[in-house]
């Protein structure tokens, strides 16, 4: 992936939660620690996540999206690279689909946020998956966890999975669009421990790490903008790959440890520091 350059910003669409840290609310502050200019657009506007405190207040920021990427057009604003995140809505989707496919971007993460613990979440319209499947033929790298793997293919969603049947669930994917298509899959169960898995150009990965007891609202979003950042400032997609495990570890272990609602995200301020540390040359 080629590394940002400073006068092009790298665009992040995702939703923005009044309250918590997760989506948008964690992606500014990661690509601000790897030094990465932004262009930050939220997709839905909530009052709170959409899991944990009932249904939440929403406004879907559809129109001014259109207008948004309409005056972007109009003065020259250009990004150069992006992470797409939660959209939520068929329209979000769409309009997305088509500045995409006239603004060509250099690089494009993303991840397809719709499922968790094999199902959807809620308030996600009945064709969404497929809604998805579009747009991830847009797409340089992908992010998935298990269970959105597995609806991605059109395969009924398991809780556990081999390495050989993650493997056979990408080459699936590969031979129904993009096999150039770089694939992240998070969130593989494996006893006492979570499996992270990569796939690029037939080659795969596997780190596994501990598995912290219950559950880490916004996990995947800090792992995203981490693998994001990482690839923005120029690193491999094995080394991002590897640098976003880390820091989302880093990031479950401060939460783990200070927060006892989880519902309200994570904490980031040893990620940011870890991000701040400069690396060896």
């Amino acid at each position: 992936m080629a590394e940002m350059t400073g006068d092009r910003p790298f665009l992040v669409a995702e939703d923005l939660s009044a309250v918590g840290s997760m989506s948008l609310g964690v992606a500014g502050p990661i690509l601000a620690a790897c030094d990465v200019a932004t262009a930050l657009v939220p997709t839905q506007l909530l009052s709170t996540q959409t899991e944990g405190f009932d249904t939440p207040a929403k406004q879907s920021s559809a129109n001014w999206l259109e207008a948004v990427l309409a005056h972007w057009t109009q003065v020259g604003i250009r990004p150069q690279a992006g992470l797409i995140g939660y959209l939520g809505d068929a329209t979000l989707v769409t309009t997305l689909k088509r500045y995409l496919r006239t603004r060509k971007l250099s690089w494009l993460v993303l991840d397809p946020v719709m499922a968790d613990d094999g199902v959807l979440y809620p308030g996600l319209p009945a064709d969404y998956v497929v809604q998805m499947q579009t747009l991830v033929t847009e797409a340089s790298i992908i992010t998935p966890n298990w269970t959105e793997l597995q609806l991605l293919i059109g395969q009924t969603p398991v809780a556990s999975a081999t390495r050989q049947q993650v493997r056979t669930a990408v080459d699936q994917l590969w031979q129904g669009g993009n096999p150039d298509l770089k694939v992240v899959v998070t969130g593989i169960t494996v006893g006492d421990q979570v499996r992270t898995m990569w796939f690029a150009h037939g080659t795969d990965h596997v780190i596994d790490t501990r598995k912290r007891p219950g559950h880490f609202y916004g996990s995947g979003d800090v792992f995203t903008a981490v693998l994001s950042g990482s690839l923005a400032t120029g690193l491999s997609f094995d080394q991002s790959v590897r640098r976003a495990v880390t820091g989302t570890a880093i990031a479950l272990d401060q939460t783990a440890k200070e927060v006892t609602d989880r519902r309200f995200g994570m904490r980031l301020s040893h990620l940011l520091r870890f991000l701040n540390t400069p690396r060896p040359v």
